[in-house]
C-alpha cells in the first residue's frame, strides 16, 4: 500500500504531466497510471502516452482514440499497452459506441493481459457499460464477478456500489442488503473507497433496524464509527425505523424489542465510575441517548421518568431543561415548556425561547411584553430585543407598531441605522405604503437593492416611466443585474401598454446578454406572447 504522502506526491505529479483524470469519481482512479509505470516508460513512449492522455483528459474523445490508437500500433510491445487499449474503450464508451468498447476493448484487455490491474478495471468496465445499456442481467453476472475475485480492490469495491444501485432499481431487497454487508464487511476500505463502504454501512444499519435486527446493525455501524460517537449513530440511524414500527400495530412487538435493545446496548457503553467530568459528562450524554430512544417508542412516562434520573444523578442546568421543554412543545405543552425555559440559570436564554413559544403560539399580547422585560434587564441588547418585537408585529400584521420601534431604532442604534431604514422601507412595503416605502427606500446605501425595491413600489403605483428610469440606472451602475434588470424594463412597458417599446427591451436582452438565463427568458416571452423569434446575441438592431 502506497503511503499517503506518496500517494500525494503521484497525484501532484500526475496532474503536471496531464495525467489525472477529467473525472473526480473513483472510478477514475481505476484508469490513471502509476507514477512507477511511467517512469518504466522508454521517453517515446511517455511522449505518445502524454499526448494521448491529454485529449483525453480535454475530453476529445476522437481525437483521444486515434492517439491511443496510434500508441498500440506503435508500441504493441509496450508494457503500457494494456493501459492504452483500456482508455482506447472508454473512449468508444462516450463516443455512444458501447459494445465496441465492451468486444473490441475492454474483453481485449482482459484476454490479453489477464494479470494486470489493467485487466481488473476492464472486468469492472465490462459489467458497468452492460448496466448503462440495459443489459442488467449480464451487468449482474460480471459485476458479482469482480466483486468475488476483487473485493479488496478499488473495482471490486466499485463493483459492489453498482450492485446495489442495480438491486434498488429493481427494487430487489434481499440481493441489497447481501451486497450491503459485503461492502461493509469484506470490501477494501481505505481512503478511495471509504465513503462508499461507510455510507454501505449506514444504508444497512438501517435495514437492519427496520428488521429489529439490533445487534446484527450495530455491527454494521461499528464498521464505522466507535465510542460515544458510535451510540450518537445507533440512536440516529434507528431512529426512523423504529418510529415506523411503532407506528405499525403488527409490528408493535418488533418495536418493543427493538427499544429494549438499543437502551440495553446504550446503557452497556456507560463508563464504570463517574468520578472523572469527562466520564460524567459521556454518562449524562448516554442518558440523553436513552431518553430519545424512549421518545422514538413512544414511552411517555419512561422519557419522564428518565428526565428524573438524569436531575438526580447529574443536576439540574439550562442543557437538560432545555430538552425537557423540546421534550414538553413536542408533545403540544407549550406551557409546561415555558416552565422548563423559566427555570434556565442563564434568565435571558431563558426569556428568549419563552417569547418564541409565544410567537409560535400566535400570542402577540405575551411575546411583546416578554420582549419587553427583556428590555429592560438586557440592557446591553436593547436593540436585538426591540428589533424582535419589531418583526413580532410584523408576524402579526401590526405594521404602525413595528415601524415606530424601527424609527425608533434609527435613533437609539445610530451606528445601524441603514439597517433599521432598510426594515422601515420593507415594513411599508408589505404594509402596501408604497410612496412611503419609496422614501424610506431612497434613505438607504443598499444599492443596487433600494433601486430595485423603489421600481417596484413605483410599479404599484403604476408610475412606470419612474420604475424604467430606476432599472436603467441599476442596469448602468451594476454589471452582473443588468441583465435581469433591463428584462424587468421589458416587463414595465408592457405594464404601461407600450408594447413596441417592450418587444425592443426584450430583444435587447437577447442580443446583449445571449448567454444569460435572462436572455431565455426574453426570448420564450417574445416566442410566447409576440410570436416572434430572434437570434440570441443576433445583429445590432433596435
Amino acid at each position: 500500500m502506497v503511503g499517503r504522502t506518496k500517494e500525494k506526491l503521484i497525484l501532484i505529479i500526475l496532474l503536471c504531466l496531464g495525467f489525472a483524470s477529467h473525472c473526480p469519481a473513483q472510478s477514475s482512479q481505476l484508469h490513471e497510471m502509476s507514477l512507477e509505470r511511467w517512469g518504466q516508460l522508454r521517453e517515446v513512449e511517455r511522449h505518445q502516452m502524454k499526448v494521448a492522455e491529454k485529449y483525453f483528459r480535454e475530453r476529445n474523445w476522437s481525437v483521444a482514440a486515434d492517439e491511443y490508437d496510434k500508441y498500440l500500433t506503435l508500441y504493441e510491445a509496450s508494457d503500457a499497452a494494456s493501459h492504452a487499449l483500456l482508455k482506447w474503450a472508454l473512449c468508444q464508451v462516450e463516443m455512444r459506441r458501447q459494445n465496441t468498447a465492451i468486444n473490441d476493448g475492454f474483453r481485449s484487455v482482459v484476454d490479453y493481459w489477464p494479470d494486470s490491474d489493467d485487466a481488473i478495471a476492464a472486468s469492472y468496465y465490462v459489467g458497468k457499460t452492460l448496466n448503462d445499456i440495459g443489459q442488467s442481467q449480464k451487468a449482474k453476472s460480471a459485476l458479482n464477478q469482480v466483486a468475488t475475485d476483487h473485493a479488496k480492490h478499488l473495482a471490486g469495491v466499485l463493483a459492489m456500489v453498482t450492485l446495489a444501485d442495480i438491486a434498488t432499481v429493481e427494487k430487489d431487497d434481499d440481493l441489497k442488503e447481501q451486497i450491503l454487508r459485503r461492502l461493509t464487511f469484506e470490501a477494501l476500505r481505505d481512503k478511495r473507497t471509504r465513503r462508499q463502504c461507510e455510507t454501505a454501512s449506514l444504508q444497512l444499519a438501517n435495514i437492519l433496524f427496520s428488521k429489529a435486527a439490533a445487534d446484527d446493525a450495530i455491527k454494521a455501524l461499528t464498521t464505522t464509527y466507535q465510542e460515544e460517537r458510535l451510540a450518537t449513530e445507533v440512536v440516529n440511524q434507528s431512529r426512523s425505523p423504529l418510529q415506523k414500527l411503532i407506528n405499525d400495530d403488527q409490528a408493535k412487538s418488533k418495536a418493543d424489542t427493538l427499544a429494549n435493545e438499543l437502551i440495553a446496548f446504550l446503557r452497556e457503553q456507560e463508563p464504570k465510575t463517574t468520578t472523572s467530568p469527562e466520564d460524567r459528562s459521556s454518562a449524562r450524554n448516554l442518558c440523553f441517548l436513552v431518553i430519545d430512544v424512549l421518545r422514538s417508542a413512544k414511552r411517555t412516562a419512561d422519557v419522564e421518568k428518565e428526565f428524573s434520573t438524569v436531575a438526580k444523578r447529574f443536576g439540574t442546568d439550562d442543557q437538560l431543561l432545555g430538552r425537557i421543554a423540546d421534550w414538553h412543545t413536542a408533545n403540544d405543552r407549550p406551557a409546561k415548556a415555558r416552565q422548563a425555559y423559566g427555570r434556565f440559570e442563564d434568565q435571558i436564554a431563558g426569556m428568549e425561547l419563552i417569547a418564541t413559544s409565544y410567537r409560535q403560539e400566535k400570542d402577540l399580547v405575551q411575546a411583546i411584553q416578554t420582549y419587553s422585560t427583556l428590555i429592560a434587564k438586557d440592557a446591553e441588547n436593547q436593540a436585538k430585543w426591540q428589533a424582535e418585537s419589531a418583526t413580532t408585529y410584523r408576524e402579526f400584521s401590526k405594521y404602525p407598531e413595528a415601524i415606530a420601534l424601527y424609527q425608533q431604532l434609527v435613533q437609539d442604534d445610530a451606528n445601524n441605522a441603514d439597517r433599521w431604514l432598510w426594515e422601515t422601507a420593507m415594513t411599508h412595503k408589505e404594509a402596501s405604503n408604497w410612496k412611503e416605502a419609496i422614501g424610506f427606500f431612497r434613505q438607504s446605501e443598499r444599492f443596487p437593492e433600494s433601486y430595485w425595491e423603489m421600481a417596484s413600489c413605483h410599479r404599484r403605483l403604476k408610475q412606470h416611466k419612474e420604475a424604467i428610469t430606476l432599472y436603467n440606472q441599476i442596469a448602468g451602475g451594476d454589471k452582473g443585474r443588468a441583465p435581469s434588470a433591463m428584462l424587468q424594463i421589458g416587463y414595465t412597458q408592457e405594464e404601461a401598454k407600450n408594447s413596441e417599446k417592450a418587444i425592443t427591451a426584450f430583444k435587447k436582452v437577447c442580443r446583449l446578454f445571449p448567454k444569460d438565463q435572462y436572455a431565455s427568458r426574453a426570448h420564450a416571452h417574445l416566442q410566447n406572447k409576440y410570436k416572434i423569434t430572434v437570434t440570441l446575441g443576433g445583429a445590432k438592431q433596435d
